[in-house]
């Protein structure tokens, strides 16, 4: 473990590697909790940088938290080297220039009929992590408009079954309340299996995001024509992720997609932990588009900057919960940098604290849907009301993902009706990650103050000028 001290606070990372599992890293994290004392620290408290080994250690942390007593001494970011990869791809953040495209390269805003595709061929923890950081970046506001405009992530193996079922199993409410469908390449007549999400008949459609699993490889050409047709498409920006454990495989696979991609410069991400070939490689104008990462792409700088946006996105929200009932509901004009500590360890735990930082990853995609890029985010002062009330919607539906994906789970008709009937009760389903609040925006309710539920939405949505600014300071 490594440690260095600030001038505000102290910061660890521990790291789960061959030698040392997660359960030792959990162990160390315990150990060095117990020993660190909040009177000698100024009631400040440790801040660790965890990495973990795998997702399914992730996915916990980030599901169930950890106990209150250590929440209460420990500042946790719990990531893996997959899960920080993905997020150094997808997520754009003030001050830091990223080399990797967006997935919306030209902005989405209401009006546009264009939808994202992402392609990701693996069945492995990077998969994973590229699949779910990319669901919880990628919302867009013509979504609001036509509900078939949904993001779409596509997830190419051989043999994906047995995968797909145990990504469905741990993302169970995300897939239950998703469209998705499988087809099996290695059939002779391809047939397509869709699932509807389960409320699909009787509910608004609530979930901007649909999958697909695809049983099969880059050698089918089936699955080459559908590539080439997708990266002509004017409907849908495509991106390609090869993230296969073989990385030998996965230098040939980049370079020998249908030729009309490398024309199109669709983004071609590239797993390699040696890079230097596909640099090479990229000095041919043919395959400016192929994108080499890997590990070394992690810089803990990313990690840092979205912390410190998540921290001001719950200053923001505790501002807007703080503020008596009969005063409107509206974004703070200033943040106050001595208080945003304090206010992130009020958060009360760390699916919470998840909450904050899936919120300020997607910060620079709605400043693109807006026409605002990297370059004048500082320059930015104030959204109009229009922008307020298309990105406050937005927002909810970010929301929405990101709740499934925490494991939480929407209300059924029968417990919707006991809420209907005692709104107290709300509390107390959400206490078992039973939320009476995802559903579609314009099916929202009153809360129990009488207050409907969008106005926290707009005013997150009113602050992100200021969250933005603020880092720059």
């Amino acid at each position: 473990m490594s440690c260095q001290k600030s001038t505000k606070y102290r910061k660890d990372m521990l790291i789960a590697d061959k030698d040392r599992n997660d359960n030792e890293v959990v162990r160390k994290l315990v150990n060095e909790a117990e020993k660190y004392s909040l009177e000698e620290h100024k009631n400040e408290r440790l801040e660790c940088y965890l990495m973990l080994s795998n997702m399914t250690s992730l996915w916990l942390m980030q599901t169930t938290g950890i106990s209150s007593d250590l929440y209460h001494k420990v500042d946790v970011f719990a990531t893996t080297p997959e899960d920080f990869m993905a997020k150094s791809i997808f997520v754009k953040l003030p001050n830091i220039q990223s080399p990797y495209p967006a997935l919306d390269r030209k902005p989405i805003d209401i009006n546009s009929e264009t939808t994202i595709h992402l392609v990701i061929f693996g069945k492995n923890d990077l998969a994973e992590a590229l699949a779910i950081n990319a669901a919880l970046v990628a919302h867009y506001p013509n979504y609001c408009r036509d509900h078939h405009l949904r993001t779409r992530i596509s997830i190419v193996a051989d043999d994906i079954f047995s995968w797909r079922d145990l990504l469905v199993q741990r993302y169970q409410h995300l897939f239950a309340n998703s469209y998705y469908r499988t087809i099996n390449l290695e059939e002779e007549i391809p047939e397509c299996f869709y699932h509807q999400p389960m409320y699909g008949k009787t509910r608004e459609d609530f979930v901007d995001v649909e999958w697909e699993f695809v049983n099969g490889n880059l050698r089918n050409d089936a699955l080459r024509m559908k590539l080439e047709e997708w990266s002509e498409s004017e409907r849908q920006q495509l991106t390609v992720a090869i993230c296969m454990e073989d990385q030998q495989r996965n230098f040939i696979e980049a370079f020998t997609l249908p030729e009309v991609l490398y024309k199109n410069q669709i983004p071609v991400l590239c797993y390699t932990e040696e890079s230097d070939m596909m640099d090479l490689m990229r000095n041919d104008d043919r395959y400016q588009s192929v994108f080499p990462f890997g590990s070394y792409i992690c810089q803990m700088g990313i990690l840092e900057s979205l912390k410190q946006l998540a921290k001001r996105v719950n200053y923001v929200y505790d501002y807007c919960f703080s503020l008596p009932q009969n005063v409107p509901i509206s974004s703070p004009s200033v943040i106050d940098e001595r208080k945003l500590d304090n206010q992130w360890t009020q958060v009360g735990s760390l699916p919470k604290q998840y909450s904050n930082i899936f919120n300020a990853m997607t910060i620079g995609s709605k400043m693109h849907s807006l026409g605002h890029g990297q370059e004048d985010w500082q320059r930015y002062y104030a959204l109009s009301k229009q922008e307020i009330e298309i990105m406050t919607e937005v927002e909810h539906n970010r929301w929405n993902i990101e709740e499934l994906i925490l494991g939480y789970r929407p209300v059924t008709d029968e417990e919707q009706k006991m809420i209907e009937n005692d709104i107290s009760l709300k509390k107390k389903f959400r206490g078992n990650k039973i939320h009476y609040d995802i559903r579609a925006f314009h099916d929202l309710r009153p809360d129990a103050t009488g207050k409907q539920v969008y106005v926290y939405d707009l005013a997150l949505t009113q602050g992100i000028p200021l969250i933005v600014k603020s880092c720059f300071q």
